[in-house]
């Protein structure tokens, strides 16, 4: 019998242990894969900056390679990350499924080393398209004849004036919504991967990322205007207004709001936790194979 279907069925010992070898696992399965894409499109990437370069003096084409180049850098981990989601959709619910579920453990630990993975890819690809968008500044540089360090001098002045906490409040704040968008999507495939929306194939978790984005996009607006954290637009501070007086002062007036909601920020991880609850329960109880 299947295991994630026993009722009442205890969570295996060792269930830390079984994370890292399915961790292991998802590595070993995909590393190659992955780290192919990402070279044939790093391959490009110097391929279109070199061109860049060299046609530094042709404003027609060296423009052409200029928005080439950041095509390619925002491609690179959109491509990775749509590998890593026909990967986990393939070994949960297609023909490499049976082996999947024929390991003993829960779907939660499933879950866990799978979206692990994907975590871990985003920040590899984060890093990768950071350096190339410092290769693109540089050739940038070079174009107009000036330096890479005066081309990234508004970075530079923006990093200054926030200070190191601020910074890293959102550098960490953009890995965490990262992160819980990673967790949201591979969520969405496996309630999309309920026996009831079998007879929608893959469209099930297609229609599902559909919606998602609608509830996204919904409840951030909610959460700008209502949820009581702002941060103020003249001092950069953050503080404890709503948003939802001076917006709607704004309308009557037309005088710009002194505070912006942040509240949004809180939207990703929670909604995460409850598809991610909402998607254990449907590995461990509503499987469909196909």
């Amino acid at each position: 019998p299947d295991p994630f279907h026993e009722p009442g069925r205890p969570v295996p010992e060792g269930v830390p242990l079984m994370l890292r070898t399915l961790f292991i696992e998802e590595a070993r399965t995909q590393v190659g894969r992955n780290a192919s894409v990402t070279g044939a499109c790093c391959l490009v990437l110097l391929g279109f900056l070199g061109l860049w370069w060299l046609l530094a003096d042709v404003p027609a084409l060296a423009g052409l390679m200029q928005l080439a180049s950041m095509a390619v850098i925002i491609a690179i981990p959109v491509a990775v990350m749509v590998q890593v989601a026909v990967d986990y959709w393939q070994s949960m619910y297609g023909q490499r499924g049976y082996l999947t579920m024929a390991v003993p453990v829960r779907g939660r630990v499933h879950f866990a080393a799978k979206a692990l993975y994907a975590c871990v890819v985003v920040l590899v690809e984060g890093a990768i398209c950071l350096g190339g968008l410092i290769a693109w500044c540089a050739v940038l540089a070079h174009s107009i004849g000036s330096t890479t360090e005066d081309v990234l001098q508004p970075v530079l002045w923006a990093i200054d004036t926030a200070g190191p906490g601020k910074t890293a409040l959102f550098v960490l704040i953009v890995l965490i919504g990262l992160f819980s968008l990673v967790i949201e999507v591979g969520a969405v495939m496996s309630i999309g991967g309920q026996g009831r929306f079998n007879h929608l194939g893959f469209g099930a978790p297609m229609i599902g990322l559909v919606l998602l984005y609608a509830v996204n996009q919904v409840l951030a607006l909610i959460a700008v205007l209502f949820v009581p954290l702002s941060m103020d637009v003249t001092t950069g501070d953050f503080t404890s207004q709503m948003m939802w007086p001076q917006f709607l002062e704004a309308l009557r007036t037309g005088v710009q709001p002194s505070v912006i909601g942040v509240g949004s920020v809180v939207v990703g991880p929670v909604l995460a936790v409850v598809l991610a609850w909402w998607a254990v329960r449907a590995i461990e109880q509503h499987t469909s194979l196909r």
